[in-house]
């Protein structure tokens, strides 16, 4: 598995990219401020991992770990937002449409910013597993 670790983190930046893709563009959903930056964060992990698995360069975690981390905690807070009743003590969405509507609710708990969330964890969990296999 340490072989593969970067490999893995790619697959699910390219995973994560598609579904908000497809949400905003085929489905049509409104895009908020918070996720906006959790994009920011993902988009360029297709490009620097691509360029790391090419190079099979598992040091690459160095450099995107921040990344990973960020849009994790956009997304955390953004959960936090959604699924807390009156939480939002930084007004961060401004105008537009608000970060606390829930577009999806899957067994309760599981909301877009959560699926953003593990998939920034389990991104930044591959990188990590990268770096130890350096």
């Amino acid at each position: 598995m340490k072989k593969y670790s970067i490999y893995f983190a790619w697959l699910l930046s390219i995973v994560g990219i598609f579904l908000s893709l497809t949400l905003s563009n085929i489905y049509q959903w409104e895009i908020c401020h918070l996720c906006w930056y959790q994009r920011a964060c993902l988009y360029p992990l297709l490009i620097i991992l691509g360029i790391a698995c090419f190079r099979e360069d598992n040091a690459i975690g160095i450099y995107t770990l921040p990344l990973t981390m960020i849009g994790f905690v956009l997304s955390l807070y953004q959960y936090m937002e959604q699924m807390i009743p009156g939480f939002a003590p930084i007004d961060i969405c401004g105008g537009g449409p608000s970060c606390s509507n829930i577009h999806m609710l899957l067994l309760g708990f599981i909301t877009l910013p959560f699926i953003s969330m593990l998939g920034f964890a389990l991104i930044s969990f591959f990188l990590f597993i990268g770096l130890r296999a350096r």
